[in-house]
């Protein structure tokens, strides 16, 4: 852990709220939250991490899904004039299952893979001995006080008064 960063661990998510909201009132608007659950008051950081993106990622996985299905179809059914139900070649109703499947197939494997790799890369955003805390089920707040002078130090002191323990 940096010896700048002024490390705060919350057991109760209302309590750490509560400090965060005291954080911004004070103007400090760097602090990160390392949380075990998806808590409200990771939010009030304005920080929330990558993890908005995921439902874009799962979008585009799907619509490549979809667009491959079409495509695998569409050449397959011309390229071996396949006649499915007494329907034309290229009939979209038969296609419907593949393009179900593969929509949802290419949507999950992109997204648990988007989910792998902002695991690894967020993790690195918080010095160890804080992941060490969020796997006890706390709450833990990282402020830098790189730079920060001494009265607002103590400021952030104050407002971190209520947290359980104090790693700084």
């Amino acid at each position: 852990m940096r010896h700048e960063d002024f490390v705060a661990v919350f057991a109760d998510p209302d309590v750490a709220e509560k400090a965060l909201r005291s954080l911004h009132d004070e103007g400090v608007t760097t602090a990160r939250v390392a949380s075990p659950a998806p808590f409200p008051v990771v939010h009030h950081t304005g920080h929330p991490g990558p993890w908005r993106v995921l439902g874009w990622v799962a979008l585009v996985g799907g619509m490549t899904g979809l667009g491959c299905a079409i495509a695998i179809q569409v050449v397959t059914s011309r390229h071996m004039n396949l006649i499915v139900g007494g329907k034309p070649i290229l009939s979209w109703t038969a296609f419907g299952i593949i393009m179900f499947e593969l929509t949802l197939l290419f949507a999950g494997v992109t997204n648990f893979t988007a989910l792998v790799v902002l695991s690894a890369v967020t993790r690195r955003w918080f010095p160890r001995r804080t992941r060490q805390q969020v796997t006890s089920e706390r709450i833990v707040v990282v402020v830098p006080m790189a730079g920060v002078p001494e009265a607002r130090r103590k400021a952030i002191r104050g407002s971190m008064s209520q947290a359980v323990e104090v790693l700084s």
